[in-house]
């Protein structure tokens, strides 16, 4: 992360969440080795993701379109050394994904540099007194979604709320997850921010992948 970037994420306009501290993380890459149900020490892991979104463009039309691409998330120190009782903060400080369909052409998915990417790891309340209990894992996420093809660049005012159940290490490297939204999330134009919705996002289901190397990110970012 370059000096401009840090000073950028640390001067969020909107936090969801706490913030972490970046100084002296480490960036992980593969190989690592996670051991399941163990509080990890803080760092930021670079991972890929891949993405099945659904979009309504009025006057356009419906659209599904597949993603790939990777993502940092920052996790904080382990509020305890058990894995029953520990939580674990986030923060996604970087994510491309790129996917393409005919009619709506490519999309770029990035953070919405105006909005700090929000999480947490916890065992759910029920499921303390467990012996060794799964976790679930939130993310409350502003995206910028730009489609060169139809001349827009469309962000989210609500959070895209990014959920996995059944976390049994962290990072949750390889898990299902879900875009939680209420049947449709409106996108509004990034230069007419307070006119009418442009579009709607109507489902997003995604998955998890591996440690990825700084090469493969520079990759997805080149296209």
């Amino acid at each position: 992360m370059t000096t401009v970037e840090a000073f950028n994420h640390q001067n969020k306009k909107l936090a969801w969440g706490p913030q972490i501290d970046l100084s002296g993380l480490d960036y992980l890459y593969p190989p690592q080795n996670v051991k399941p149900y163990t509080p990890p020490p803080p760092g930021v892991d670079n991972l890929g993701i891949s993405s099945t979104d659904s979009f309504l463009v009025p006057n356009v039309g419906e659209f599904t379109v597949n993603f790939e691409g990777y993502v940092r998330v920052a996790r904080s120190q382990p509020t305890s050394n058990e894995w029953n009782t520990s939580d674990v903060f986030t923060n996604l400080i970087d994510m491309c994904m790129r996917g393409e369909e005919s009619g709506i052409g490519e999309i770029i998915v990035t953070l919405n540099p105006d909005v700090l990417s929000t999480g947490q790891l916890r065992t759910p309340h029920a499921d303390l007194a467990c012996e060794k209990p799964s976790k679930a894992c939130r993310m409350a996420v502003g995206a910028l979604f730009k489609m060169p093809l139809l001349n827009l660049t469309l962000f989210n005012k609500e959070p895209i709320e990014l959920t996995i159940d059944d976390v049994r290490m962290i990072p949750p490297a390889g898990n299902p997850g879900e875009g939680r939204i209420y049947q449709i999330l409106p996108l509004f134009h990034r230069e007419n921010p307070d006119g009418l919705p442009a579009a709607y996002l109507t489902s997003l289901q995604f998955r998890m992948g591996h440690y990825i190397t700084e090469a493969k990110i520079q990759g997805i970012l080149q296209g």
